[in-house]
C-alpha cells in the first residue's frame, strides 16, 4: 500500500513540475511576469483532485464532471486570460490520462528509459531565455529541470522496489528491511547532493555567472572573427584590394572588442564556482560512501549466510554479494566484460526477435544462423570462447581482433 502510494505521489510531483516548467516557459517567453502563487495552488489542487478521484471511481463520467467544474472555477481566477486558458488545458489533458487509468483498471504507465520531454523542456527553456534575454528564465529552467529529474530517479526506484517485493513475495529470509534502508540512503544522497548543489548555486548567482559566460564566448567568437577580416584585409592591402581606410577600421574594430572584453575573467570566474560545488558534492560523496561502508559491514557481520525457502525446497544457501560503485564500474569497464559485450552486441543483431535462451551455448547459437548472417562471426565466437571458457586474458590488441572480426574482416 505504501509502495502504491509512493509510486503516484511522485508520478504527480513529476507531472506538476513538468507542466509548471512548461506553463512558465510559455508565459515569460509572451511577454508574461510568469506563474503567480495563485495559479502554483490551484495547480497542485487540481493534479491532487484528479489523483484521488481516479482511484475512487470505475467509470469516467465523474472525471468529465471533474474536468467541468475545474474549467468553469478556473476562469474566476484573479490571473491572465493565458494562465487560466492553460490551467483549462491542464484540466482537460489529465482528464484524458485518468480515462486510460481508467480503462487499464488502474495500471500507471511505464516509465521511460530516459525522461527525454523533460531534458528537451529545460533545454529549450535555457535557449530562449539566453536567446532572448528573458529575465528569471534561465535559473528557473534549472531549478524544475533538476526537481522533475529527482523525481523521475524516486519513480524509478519504488516502481523498482515493487518489482523486487512482487518477485520475492513467495521467498523467506529476503533480507528486504536492509535492502530498503540501503536504498533508501542511496536516494537521501542523490537528494542531498541536489539540493546543495542547487542552494549553492543560487548562493554564488551561478546562474548569472553562466550567462556571462556565454556572453564571453560570444565576444570570443567575436574577436576571431574581426581577426580574420584583419588578416583578410591585411592581405588584400598587399595586393591593393583593400584602402589603408578599411584595414584602419578593421583595426579599430578588433582593438574596441579586445579592451571592452572580459571574457577570460569571466570564464575564470565560472569555472572556480563549478569547481567549488564540485568539491562540496563529493565530500558530501565521500561521506554518504563511508556511511555505507560501515552499514554493509554490520550487516554482514549480523547476517551472514542466509537460508531462503521457496516452492517446498528447503536448505538453498544464497551468499548476498554487495559490490561499491568502484567495483561494479571496474567490472564493467575490464576487458573481459567488453569482450563479452562486442559478443553479445553482434549476437542480439542478428537474433533480435529471438534473443539466445539461457541454456544455448555458444555452438548452439552459430549452429542455429544462416549461413549469409554469419560473416565473420566464426572467428568471432572462437575469440569469444577464449575468454569466456579458455583462460585467456583479453588485452587491447585481443579486444581489436574480435571488432575485426565483428565486422566481417
Amino acid at each position: 500500500m505504501k509502495t502504491d502510494f509512493a509510486r503516484q505521489f511522485f508520478r504527480l510531483c513529476y507531472s506538476y513540475t513538468f507542466y509548471l516548467l512548461f506553463m512558465e516557459l510559455f508565459i515569460r517567453s509572451t511577454g508574461g511576469p510568469g506563474v503567480s502563487w495563485v495559479v502554483l495552488v490551484v495547480m497542485a489542487g487540481i493534479f491532487a483532485g484528479n489523483y484521488l478521484l481516479r482511484n475512487m471511481v470505475r467509470r469516467i463520467w465523474p472525471m468529465i464532471l471533474y474536468t467541468a467544474v475545474v474549467g468553469a472555477g478556473v476562469w474566476f481566477l484573479p490571473e491572465s486570460v493565458l494562465q487560466r486558458g492553460l490551467l483549462t488545458g491542464l484540466a482537460v489533458g489529465i482528464m484524458f490520462t485518468s480515462f486510460r487509468y481508467i480503462g487499464s483498471g488502474g495500471l500507471l504507465p511505464a516509465l521511460p528509459d530516459i525522461p527525454l520531454s523533460v531534458l528537451i523542456l529545460g533545454l529549450l527553456a535555457t535557449i530562449f531565455g539566453l536567446g532572448y534575454k528573458i529575465e528569471g528564465l534561465v535559473p528557473i529552467a534549472a531549478l524544475l529541470t533538476g526537481v522533475a529529474l529527482l523525481f523521475y530517479l524516486l519513480i524509478l526506484y519504488v516502481d523498482n522496489t515493487r518489482k523486487y517485493m512482487n518477485s520475492t513475495k513467495d521467498v523467506k529470509g529476503v533480507p528486504l528491511r536492509q535492502i530498503l534502508k540501503m536504498n533508501s540512503l542511496i536516494i537521501a544522497g542523490i537528494f542531498l547532493c541536489m539540493l546543495v548543489a542547487v542552494l549553492l548555486g543560487e548562493a554564488l548567482q551561478l546562474p548569472d555567472a553562466l550567462v556571462r559566460m556565454g556572453d564571453a564566448i560570444v565576444s570570443v567568437l567575436r574577436i576571431a572573427f574581426f581577426g580574420t577580416v584583419l588578416v583578410f584585409r591585411w592581405l588584400g592591402r598587399l595586393f591593393r584590394f583593400t584602402s589603408s581606410h578599411e584595414m584602419h577600421e578593421s583595426a579599430q574594430r578588433l582593438r574596441k572588442e579586445v579592451e571592452e572584453n572580459h571574457a577570460f575573467a569571466n570564464m575564470m570566474e565560472v569555472f572556480l564556482k563549478v569547481l567549488f560545488v564540485a568539491l562540496v558534492i563529493f565530500i558530501i560523496v565521500r561521506i554518504f560512501y563511508r556511511i555505507m561502508k560501515v552499514l554493509s559491514k554490520k550487516y554482514h557481520r549480523s547476517t551472514g549466510e542466509r537460508v531462503t525457502e521457496t516452492g517446498g525446497r528447503k536448505d538453498v544457501r544464497i551468499r548476498l554479494e554487495h559490490e561499491n560503485l568502484y567495483e561494479r564500474m571496474r567490472n564493467y569497464l575490464s576487458m573481459e566484460e567488453r569482450a563479452r559485450r562486442i559478443y553479445k552486441k553482434r549476437i542480439l543483431e542478428l537474433r533480435k526477435d529471438q534473443p539466445p535462451e539461457a541454456y544455448e551455448t555458444t555452438a548452439d547459437i552459430l549452429e542455429g544462423l544462416r549461413s549469409e548472417d554469419r560473416s565473420g562471426l566464426p572467428e568471432l565466437t572462437k575469440l569469444y570462447e577464449g575468454v569466456r571458457y579458455g583462460n585467456v586474458v583479453p588485452d587491447r590488441a585481443y579486444l581489436s581482433k574480435m571488432k575485426k572480426a565483428d565486422r566481417g574482416g
